[in-house]
């Protein structure tokens, strides 16, 4: 795929100029798991899972294997090996540049690693619950809500409830998705939600990411508290 700009780049670009490698790399993951935990069949471009960079080149057609190689090692993202071809990125190189030379926003090993780790966690997700595969628009419609919209919804947060109303789908019956892309932690309060005694997802209280251990469910006060940039999964 050569179109645009990969995901990893499109967070580098996106972000704040005070944000580090680590809040980066967690944005990432973050989008990642938009894609996994959606209906319909996920796709990813190879080496998402690797925070793979191609230097921000956004039309890499024509740049050959030096911009659009993929370190399977995860040692290193090919980030900061120099400016794109001008012909389809001279126009952004003044953008481009303090960003590509500056070490602090070259992802690490551990970086890589935590992301990957992460990566198939939400995958183990998707195939605990056939909510999250749903095969038609009517079982989607009758089984899928959000909370959290209107005028008065939370900028940055989103929160998607699965139930197995109709379809007899396996696994987990009913879930509650809470996507907190804000930078700070979030309490979510429905009144659909309270009397309900929701956990958080198995794969998530033995996750690799102790951040996403800390998120909790108050079913008496109908509450989900998501810690910042965290999608937390809870299931019942």
């Amino acid at each position: 795929m050569h179109d645009n700009q990969d995901l990893f780049d499109a967070v580098q670009l996106k972000s704040s100029y005070s944000d580090n490698i680590a809040l980066r790399s967690r944005r990432h993951v973050l989008a990642m798991s938009l894609i996994e935990l959606g209906q319909g069949i996920p796709f990813f471009q190879a080496g998402d899972d690797l925070l793979r960079s191609k230097d921000m080149d956004q039309n890499s057609y024509d740049s050959g294997d030096w911009f659009n190689k993929i370190d399977w090692t995860g040692q290193g993202v090919n980030w900061g090996i120099g400016l794109p071809i001008a012909s389809q990125n001279g126009g952004q190189w003044n953008i481009m540049q303090p960003l590509l030379s500056s070490a602090a926003y070259a992802p690490q090993p551990a970086n890589i690693q935590s992301t990957t780790a992460a990566f198939q966690e939400f995958m183990r997700i998707r195939y605990s619950s056939g909510l999250f595969r749903m095969s038609s628009l009517s079982d989607v419609q009758q089984n899928l809500t959000f909370l959290n919209t209107g005028q008065n919804q939370t900028p940055g947060l989103i929160v998607m409830k699965l139930d197995d109303n109709v379809g007899n789908y396996n696994g987990f019956n009913h879930v509650l998705v809470v996507f907190n892309a804000t930078t700070s932690t979030i309490t979510f309060t429905d009144a659909s939600l309270k009397g309900l005694h929701f956990q958080l997802h198995p794969e998530q209280c033995r996750s690799s990411d102790w951040v996403v251990q800390q998120a909790t469910f108050d079913g008496q006060q109908g509450s989900a508290t998501v810690p910042p940039m965290t999608t937390a999964v809870f299931v019942r």
